[in-house]
């Protein structure tokens, strides 16, 4: 049973933000006989167990570790929870953490997601009025506090790590968000400092346990997740290429989804080739091709729907990111129509035309 005393101490001790010197002060003993119990070569009188309890404000089965089994069975139904409804209803799993990290504070595993989702159930859905009155801060400062938590004190790699990604994603967000909005981007260039000094730190690519993998189901996966990458990584590259350069890139990786998908089910880059088609389509009508951007457009659509069809990306479409800006609350078929009508570069004459008109309307439901 106290297998995991030392170890909760030392746990309780940082939480409390408190030396070793503190805590054998309180108690009237050496800090070598406080270092000796959290590495586990010693163990105090049993007499002084409900005063440590009552120092840390803890009960004594939370000092021993004698719930530890049972505390992991609630761990492992949050973490099951996470996992089968976060795409699902990402609010409802949001508010279950909410209970989740003041019930178990101490597990690393929980606090990550939780950060996961502070990020992305939380801030990425403030309106921009929201984000203009400064509604975003107290939710950021939390999520700096868990990240130093988990790199201070975690030793979890993969945790330490998926910590790392969360935190560059919300110091972009803030840099790209907050900035645009409230246009002081000279403020707030240490948010891109922040991020590159961490990225500094993420291991290398060719290191990963994807790329070195030899079984064929994780080699697939490292597939798909290198196809993710590759699209977010040209999407930037190519801004400035001219229109017919960027639609050889688009084809290009229209291809490599067919070839990577060839049964049609694009998993975790089905909205990647969504937005492929619909940049064909644009670019195309910029290029002065009207019949394959009617083409591409149409397809466009056509697949939004297919995705509306499928309850778990449907709810994934719910979060579609627009424009780097905000996420809005819409289906697939929704998003398109609105980015056709209102945010690719289309000249008036072509949205005028019969053919688009019906796109929109079988967007619409028409």
């Amino acid at each position: 049973m106290t297998v995991y005393l030392g170890e909760n101490i030392k746990t309780f001790r940082h939480q409390k933000g408190i030396t070793q010197e503190t805590l054998a002060e309180f108690l009237g003993v050496t800090f070598q006989s406080v270092s000796r119990w959290e590495r586990g070569e010693s163990y105090p009188d049993i007499t002084m167990l409900p005063e440590i309890a009552d120092f840390f404000k803890v009960t004594v089965d939370d000092l021993l570790g004698s719930n530890k089994k049972q505390s992991e069975k609630k761990v492992q139904a949050y973490l099951e929870l996470y996992d089968t409804m976060k795409l699902k209803n990402l609010a409802t799993v949001f508010n279950e953490y909410k209970n989740a990290v003041k019930e178990i504070p101490r597990d690393f595993r929980l606090l990550v997601r939780y950060m996961q989702l502070l990020h992305e159930a939380k801030l990425r859905t403030l309106s921009i009025s929201e984000i203009l009155s400064g509604e975003y801060k107290k939710t950021s400062e939390e999520i700096s506090k868990i990240y130093d938590i988990i790199q201070k004190y975690c030793t979890d790699d993969s945790i330490r790590i998926w910590s790392k990604t969360i935190m560059i994603s919300h110091l972009l967000w803030k840099y790209d968000c907050v900035c645009n909005e409230e246009g002081k981007y000279g403020v707030y260039e240490e948010y891109l400092r922040q991020a590159k000094d961490i990225i500094e730190t993420l291991p290398a690519m060719c290191d990963s346990r994807e790329i070195m993998a030899i079984d064929g189901e994780t080699q697939k996966n490292t597939l798909e997740e290198l196809l993710f990458h590759l699209h977010n990584e040209l999407f930037g590259f190519c801004l400035s290429y001219p229109v017919e350069k960027r639609i050889i890139q688009y084809e290009s990786l229209e291809n490599l989804l067919s070839l990577v998908y060839p049964d049609g089910v694009y998993g975790k880059n089905c909205y990647n080739r969504l937005y492929n088609l619909g940049h064909l389509g644009f670019l195309y009508q910029q290029s002065g091709n009207n019949e394959k951007a009617l083409k591409y457009l149409k397809e466009a659509a056509e697949y939004a729907k297919e995705l509306d069809k499928t309850a778990e990306l449907s709810e994934r479409a719910k979060r579609f990111y627009n424009y780097g800006k905000i996420y809005r609350e819409t289906t697939a078929s929704e998003f398109m129509k609105i980015v056709m009508s209102e945010h690719y570069p289309l000249t008036a004459d072509f949205k005028l035309t019969e053919e688009f008109k019906k796109i929109i309307a079988f967007l619409e439901g028409c």
